[in-house]
């Protein structure tokens, strides 16, 4: 089988998952290629969206609101990038006859519609990496999409495609996190991580701040964001705090952090959930995260330390927590460890 996933450089969450379930696929005997064919389509579109996500962000989340609720931006939209698709992909498809496209960006879903209405023998698969469905989202052409959340099915549901082609089989992660971990219910001694994420927009300075006036070692990560880590690098700290760049060993690290600070990226969401760690969400980018945030606190998966942060750390660490013991159980309950392998045993079901 000939499977083609699809994916657009606006976050990083989208790669990652396609690069997960390109594994799973590739073990399972499957032909898999990588498309970015439309990024020169999407360069405005990222430009805008980053611009305002760092500069502008409650206009950028009342415009992600509007957009949501507005049929006729979704139908300018799906106009929009179903003839980016007809100019650029046709070509694509021709050259590599691919029997699946996979596509963990919205824009790649419409743009391959296109291709999908021209070959009806094409099988076309929308995989989420947020916690909710946008109307962006919605390809009436799909063949099925994979979701994580029971509320992700519904809202498939609402848009008008049919709830019993949506599976609700977790974000795809890397086979590492599927190891084993420690105990749960006990406190690790291992760091609390503050993890910096691939855009590094935050008040990560404010918040390293207020956790080094704790006595837990704290390890700030910054992935591959050089600019973040030499802002961080530029301040004094106790010995107890450490900042590093991107580093190979995330699952085992997050495996045994006592507890974990960020922002509610996707991806993050499913990897932190299967490491069966603690979660304080400090910040999250207007929108999409605005709703990742809501649902994981929702089902017990984080905790919003955005006014105490100092506070909900002690909370989450004290002896025989019930907070921690909830968020924990919780997080075994919702944890997909297997979603890439599932995920690409249904796509090779097609």
């Amino acid at each position: 089988m000939r499977i083609l996933l699809a994916s657009l450089p606006i976050g990083t969450g989208h790669d990652i998952a396609a690069r997960a379930l390109a594994e799973s696929l590739a073990r399972k005997g499957a032909d898999v290629e990588f498309s970015h064919h439309l990024v020169a389509d999407v360069r405005w579109q990222a430009r805008l969206y980053f611009f305002g996500i760092r500069f502008l962000p409650n206009v950028y989340g009342a415009l992600f609101r509007w957009g949501d609720r507005t049929h006729y931006l979704w139908e300018r939209h799906r106009r929009g990038w179903r003839d980016a698709g007809r100019m650029v992909l046709e070509s694509v498809y021709q050259a590599y006859r691919p029997d699946v496209v996979v596509a963990t960006h919205p824009f790649a879903l419409t743009g391959w519609s296109w291709v999908k209405e021209r070959y009806p023998r094409l099988r076309l698969v929308g995989v989420l990496t947020d916690l909710s469905v946008h109307q962006f989202w919605y390809e009436p052409l799909a063949d099925a999409y994979s979701v994580w959340l029971p509320e992700q099915v519904e809202d498939l549901g609402r848009l008008g495609f049919d709830e019993k082609r949506v599976w609700p089989l977790g974000i795809p992660i890397r086979a590492s996190f599927s190891e084993s971990i420690p105990l749960v219910g006990t406190i690790r001694r291992g760091p609390l991580v503050l993890l910096g994420g691939g855009l590094g927009m935050g008040p990560y300075l404010s918040i390293l701040k207020r956790l080094s006036r704790l006595p837990y070692p704290v390890l700030a990560v910054c992935g591959h964001n050089e600019a973040l880590r030499w802002r961080l690098d530029e301040h004094r700290w106790p010995e107890r705090i450490h900042i590093v760049g991107y580093i190979e060993h995330m699952p085992t690290l997050l495996k045994n952090a006592r507890l974990v600070i960020g922002k509610p990226g996707g991806v993050t969401a499913a990897e932190v959930c299967q490491s069966q760690v603690p979660w304080i969400l400090t910040h999250w980018i207007a929108g999409q995260e605005e709703v990742n945030r809501d649902r994981l606190i929702q089902h017990d998966l984080a905790v919003r330390g955005d006014h105490s942060l100092e506070a909900v750390v002690e909370s989450l660490l004290a002896e025989n927590s019930v907070r921690r013991a909830r968020m924990l159980a919780s997080q075994r309950c919702w944890a997909r460890p297997d979603a890439a392998e599932d995920l690409a045993t249904r796509i090779m079901s097609l």
